[in-house]
């Protein structure tokens, strides 16, 4: 009972709350909007073409999932696994056929956490078109597009526009949803930007 009233006991009941306050206010925003919005956030790690998407069984992508397995061959030789049930989404149409698509992944290893598969350009060029950036980040290291990817920037972004800007931020700013994003493929980065 003498331990109860002694001036040590308070002290170390006091600090432990003022521990537990500084830690509910410094927690991660758990609001579903904020939910929503880092389930919608990528950041990519990896961009590549593939030579092909091949699969033992019939492999789609539907609703934003991966049904069934597929192992993604790049160019280099690497092959990636697409498990069932991986998050994703496919805007090229035949997967399958030889140089037809770019693979833009978040991975773990060779395994692939979500991925998205676009029209490869034509072989003679190395640029595929992205949304527009959203906001730079990372001190201008990756950039997030709006559609919600978080792609690495090139050390110097040409920006192709008639206005000319000091720096990618301004030009960021400046034309916000006006602009076409430039990803160079042999770089896996962002090496222009264009005004529409």
């Amino acid at each position: 009972m003498k331990q109860f009233f002694s001036w040590r006991y308070w002290v170390a009941v006091g600090s432990l709350l003022l521990l537990i306050s500084v830690l509910w206010t410094l927690r991660d925003d758990g609001s579903p909007a904020a939910i929503v919005e880092q389930a919608n956030t990528r950041r990519i790690d990896l961009i590549a073409r593939t030579s092909t998407v091949r699969s033992d069984t019939s492999w789609s992508v539907s609703d934003g999932v991966s049904r069934g397995n597929a192992t993604a061959v790049l160019q280099n030789g690497r092959l990636l696994t697409i498990a069932d049930g991986t998050l994703g989404q496919s805007s090229c149409l035949s997967p399958e056929v030889l140089d037809a698509c770019v693979l833009l992944a978040d991975t773990l290893g060779d395994g692939i956490v979500w991925f998205a598969l676009i029209p490869a350009p034509p072989i003679e060029s190395n640029e595929v078109e992205l949304p527009p950036i959203d906001v730079l980040l990372d001190g201008v290291t990756f950039a997030r597009l709006d559609n919600g990817w978080e792609v690495p920037l090139l050390d110097r972004v040409v920006r192709r526009c008639e206005d000319e800007t000091p720096n990618l931020a301004t030009f960021v700013e400046r034309f916000r949803g006006k602009h076409v994003t430039i990803v160079d493929v042999d770089e896996s980065q962002i090496s222009a930007v264009r005004c529409n």
